[in-house]
């Protein structure tokens, strides 16, 4: 082993430089289309952490069906009225219907790049993830705390790799 590479266990730097987006809580919750907007409202009433629904047309996923997304459509006039009594399908327009999907194994920083880089109205929006458990819903603030996480890991590590080498270097 080297000095450096001595140097660098000692100081504990991590040896995976970051995590994948399967190692992150996620959601399975799913709906259909046939689904009563009323039902999918209680839903998210009755589990404030719920970012929102898989929706699914039979065995297809159709699309995303986030809390934000349902809310803004039945709070606005008339909206409640509109959609409340009937199904999901009805409010199609207001689904993502090509929501991002990404492997569970893409990096934390590369999913975070991709779900940044959606359209605005759609960039803090929850998005989907394949892992070997099927289909999960994976909410971005989840990813931006996890991404956090891992820089602040990284920068503890490179000050206490620049104090071992201070050391090593000083005692010379």
């Amino acid at each position: 082993m080297s000095m450096f590479d001595s140097i660098i266990a000692a100081a504990g730097a991590p040896a995976n430089s970051g995590g994948s987006i399967g190692q992150l809580q996620s959601w399975d919750k799913t709906i259909g289309l046939d689904t009563r907007t009323a039902d999918v409202e209680r839903a998210f009433l009755d589990d404030p952490a719920l970012p929102g629904f898989i929706v699914r047309s039979g065995a297809e996923v159709f699309g995303i069906l986030s809390r934000r997304m349902l809310f803004t459509a039945i709070s606005q006039p008339y909206g409640r009225e509109v959609f409340i009594k009937r199904p999901l399908g009805e409010m199609a327009g207001k689904i993502d219907t090509a929501p991002l999907m990404l492997p569970a194994s893409t990096p934390l920083a590369a999913a975070l790049k991709l779900a940044m880089a959606r359209e605005d109205e759609l960039r803090f929006e929850p998005f989907l993830l394949h892992a070997a458990s099927g289909i999960r819903l994976l909410e971005l603030h989840v990813l931006m705390v996890a991404q956090a996480n891992l820089l602040e890991e990284a920068l503890v590590s490179r000050d206490r790799l620049l104090d071992k080498i201070k050391a090593v270097v000083g005692n010379r």
